[in-house]
């Protein structure tokens, strides 16, 4: 009886399984494979601003393509779920298409990189199948493009902005540099050295002013002693000529020259005149290169020229006739009356009064040309003490100036560094920008494009039916348990209170004819359930798992 109705039972849910997974509709999948070409130029030449590995990218543009706009617009391309629509909004229909989309990475990775990854849709019409699979595959493609030359780019706007702003700081740090250079030029470090000769001429200049001042001072001295005895010279000779032109004049005669008086005095000339100005120069320390001595001997050297000309001109002129008695005798006796007549002024001028007093003229111009001298070194001594003064300060201030100049020069070595630097990653930006451009970088290509599937996917019929069967064969044996368990029939001991006591225990009685048959049939259905499903289940398992990671 218990027989029959399991068979029963196997027989109809397989029945109801089959005619159930027969009418269930057939899915079609189709894969793309997109190879991820590396990048064509060594990454020692041009270095890409992607960093990314594949993973994280393919992560992230897998977001980008599976979201509602993009889906969307396929399901609108191709007309997918149609059927759908009638009882599923738009989320739910987007929802159902990225439930059917699959992306998996190949197998076989190099250094934990993939080679390749695949893009798998599963859908009703094949042929449909395999266009919306190879429409995924070019957007991952093109995304992937788009999305590393928004990068590159964005990173190369990034680093041309901060490159800009660092030439803008390396150029106020230069500007800054000048204004210093400019604002404290002759305290600077790298001009300690001029600042020291500057100093050590100063000195020697001040010490040579004030030596030759020293020199004028005694010059002065001795000028103004020779002025005071040309002086009492002069006043001599003018008492000795007051004297003479007071006595009577001689009686009228012809006019006798005392042999015993003296000779009228020479009139100096120009030249010698010079040379008396050069002697005084000489003797107040003028050297032979200075100016004044070298002015003296060229206008004594022109003066010697101009007197020897006059001198040949004269010499060949003719000479004059001699005067005749008579006029010889009215020119003594006008010139007795002329001297009878002078002035006693024009008496003290001739002679060695005039020359004494161009002496003393001489002396005079000397003394103030020595005192103009004197004052101007003076001015000079002031003004060489001031620029010493000075020197000293900037020689002072030049360790407070190397130390800001240090500070200066450390903060525009950084920012050059910083802009060196920036320079650099923008001029790899730029490369790389342009690799990206040219498709020389890191790309993904299709590797294997999708084909229409010849035979569906899912459902698996043999599984579902095999799946199908072995549930009826699980109902029938557990609906005879259960039968067994309402005849109110003892099983065994086990089954009795623990408080119960057992009198007696009848064993197992085995068949006649022995063997497996008869072990069988002595068995109870509980037991014979129990190795049923002992093998059974194990079996069908491990064929579930087997066609589950082999078939696919």
């Amino acid at each position: 009886m218990h027989r029959l109705a399991i068979l029963l039972i196997w027989l109809v849910c397989s029945a109801v399984t089959a005619i159930i997974v027969r009418t269930l509709p057939a899915e079609y999948k189709a894969e793309v494979s997109i190879l991820v070409d590396p990048q064509k130029i060594p990454n020692t030449v041009v270095q890409s601003m992607v960093t990314t590995n594949v993973q994280d990218r393919l992560a992230t543009i897998s977001q980008q393509i599976l979201s509602t706009a993009q889906l969307q617009k396929v399901i609108d391309d191709f007309g997918l779920y149609k059927r759908e629509k009638k009882d599923m909004i738009a989320e739910e229909i987007v929802q159902l298409m990225r439930s059917k989309i699959k992306v998996s990475l190949d197998r076989g990775w190099t250094n934990n990189t993939p080679g390749a990854f695949r893009i798998a849709f599963t859908g009703e019409d094949p042929a449909v199948v395999a266009q919306v699979a190879n429409r995924l595959g070019n957007l991952f493609i093109e995304e992937n493009m788009r999305t590393r030359e928004t990068q590159v780019e964005g990173t190369s706007e990034f680093l041309e902005t901060q490159l800009q702003d660092a030439k803008k700081r390396l150029d106020e740090a230069e500007t800054q540099i000048s204004a210093y250079k400019l604002k404290h030029n002759g305290e600077l470090p790298e001009q300690m050295n001029v600042i020291a000769a500057n100093l050590n001429r100063l000195q020697s200049e001040l010490v040579g002013n004030r030596d030759a001042i020293a020199r004028a001072e005694q010059s002065k001295k001795v000028l103004e002693d020779t002025l005071g005895l040309a002086e009492t010279n002069l006043q001599e000779l003018i008492d000795r000529d007051t004297a003479a032109a007071a006595a009577p004049p001689p009686a009228a005669g012809p006019v006798v020259r005392n042999p015993e008086a003296p000779a009228p005095a020479r009139v100096l000339k120009d030249s010698e005149k010079l040379e008396l100005q050069l002697e005084d120069a000489r003797a107040r320390g003028y050297g032979e290169a200075h100016p004044e001595v070298k002015r003296l001997k060229r206008e004594i050297a022109t003066a010697k020229a101009r007197e020897e000309k006059e001198a040949a001109a004269a010499a060949a002129a003719p000479p004059p006739s001699p005067p005749q008695p008579k006029q010889a005798d009215a020119a003594e006796k006008a010139a007795a009356a002329a001297a009878a007549v002078a002035p006693p002024k024009i008496l003290k001028e001739r002679g060695e009064v005039v020359q004494a007093r161009e002496r003393i003229k001489v002396i005079k111009d000397n003394i103030e040309q020595n005192e103009k001298d004197v004052a101007a070194r003076t001015i000079e001594q002031e003004r060489l003490s001031k620029a010493i003064t000075s020197e000293q300060a900037k020689l002072t201030n030049v360790p407070v100036r190397e130390q800001e100049m240090a500070q200066i020069i450390r903060d525009h070595a950084s920012l050059s560094a910083e802009y060196q630097s920036m320079l650099a990653k923008s001029t790899q930006a730029k490369i790389s920008t342009d690799m990206e451009l040219r498709q020389k970088s890191e790309r993904f290509a299709i590797n294997d494009p999708a084909h229409v599937p010849g035979k569906p996917d899912s459902p698996d019929r043999p599984l579902l039916n095999a799946v199908g069967s072995l549930i009826g064969l699980g109902l029938g044996f557990l609906i005879a348990i259960a039968q067994e368990l309402h005849k109110n029939r003892l099983l065994g001991a086990w089954e009795l209170p623990d408080e119960a006591p057992v009198l007696i225990h009848v064993p197992r009685i085995q068949p006649v004819d022995g063997g497996v048959v008869g072990l069988w049939a002595g068995w109870t259905w509980s037991r014979r359930f129990a190795v049923v499903s002992a093998v059974i289940i194990p079996i069908v398992a491990a064929l579930l798992a087997a066609r589950f990671y082999l078939g696919r």
